[in-house]
């Protein structure tokens, strides 16, 4: 691990490439920050809050109620739309969304907005991978399953928000023990920054409940009886297990 720094575990030349694209069609960070800065709502972020057992005063940031839009690119006036998805609030969007900036690295890069009637997530930038990404290190980090879950935690803890990519999940190679409440999601978090390998899956210590990790498994035999079955019929054409 010392010969080269922690994001190079997943900074490969793809990833790289990439990250690369996308940044031509974000939103200079400046100008995020900004709009963030220039919002009202913060009354109406802690009612929020409040009604839904989150202390404000307990988040290490400062969380605004906004008006929120999303919108594919081709729908704006945007220079080479390529099918993105673009969010902004400016006060007159259809849907009230709790915005708050990330941090990671000591450094904001980015937005968050956690939309309050589906409860969705999504960033301005599109830049963020993680919310609390400086809390993974050292002996132990909470890896949560969504970012209410985490404000519900005080923002300790960490949370996956990448819709995209899996690779960056191996940031989690630098913790020496991963606590989840969800087993489905440790095990697939397990497969992508561990390789599945067996000696690394004591690094987790999974407390979920013990009638979905029984629900879990049961399904997982399940599928694999039916693809067992399926190929038996149509040798090569299905594969359900790993689904």
């Amino acid at each position: 691990m010392s010969d080269f720094s922690v994001s190079q575990l997943w900074e490969d030349d793809y990833f790289l490439h990439w990250e690369a694209v996308e940044e031509r069609y974000r939103e200079p960070l400046e100008e995020t920050k900004s709009k963030y800065e220039a919002a009202d709502g913060i009354n109406e972020a802690t009612a929020w809050l409040r009604d839904n057992d989150i202390e404000p005063d307990a988040l290490p940031f400062q969380c605004k109620l906004v008006h929120a839009t999303c919108s594919y690119d081709y729908e704006m006036p945007v220079k080479d739309p390529c099918g993105r998805y673009i969010y902004t609030f400016d006060g007159e969007g259809e849907r009230d969304a709790l915005i708050f900036p990330i941090v990671d690295n000591g450094q904001i890069l980015d937005v968050g907005m956690l939309f309050i009637d589906g409860l969705e997530f999504a960033t301005i930038r599109q830049k963020a991978i993680w919310l609390g990404g400086d809390k993974i290190s050292g002996d132990s980090v909470r890896l949560h399953t969504s970012a209410l879950e985490w404000l519900e935690a005080g923002a300790t803890g960490c949370v996956y928000v990448d819709p995209q990519r899996r690779t960056p999940l191996k940031r989690l190679q630098t913790v020496d023990k991963i606590h989840c409440n969800n087993v489905a999601w440790a095990l697939e978090v397990w497969d992508w920054a561990f390789g599945a390998d067996d000696a690394a899956l004591e690094r987790f210590e999974i407390d979920d409940d013990a009638d979905n990790i029984r629900e879990y498994f049961v399904a997982q035999a399940q599928r694999q009886v039916i693809s067992q079955s399926l190929n038996a019929k149509h040798p090569g054409r299905f594969n359900l297990v790993m689904a």
